[in-house]
């Protein structure tokens, strides 16, 4: 089986992608995720609460975006990887 190329990456887009991030449960971290997303020029979206973990550490926060190519969803996964008391990207 070969690796996967950039060209194929790109055949599978526009396409609309499932962002949940895993965060520390720090005041502000949703905060700053929404403003992550602003800051990408993409205003018109927003994270949403999801889950706590059982003794209130963690908490994740879910979205979805349409992201017109493979580049620009990478580029989205590293800015929310960036924020503050964010330790998982799915």
């Amino acid at each position: 089986m070969r690796e996967p190329t950039a060209e194929d990456f790109e055949k599978l887009f526009p396409a609309e992608c499932h962002f949940k991030v895993i965060a520390v449960d720090l005041v502000g971290v949703h905060r700053n995720l929404n403003q992550c997303l602003v800051d990408l020029g993409i205003a018109d979206h927003a994270f949403q609460p999801a889950n706590k973990s059982e003794h209130g550490k963690y908490i994740s926060y879910e979205t979805s975006i349409v992201v017109e190519t493979h580049d620009r969803m990478k580029e989205i996964d590293a800015a929310l990887r960036a924020v503050e008391g964010v330790k998982l990207v799915l």
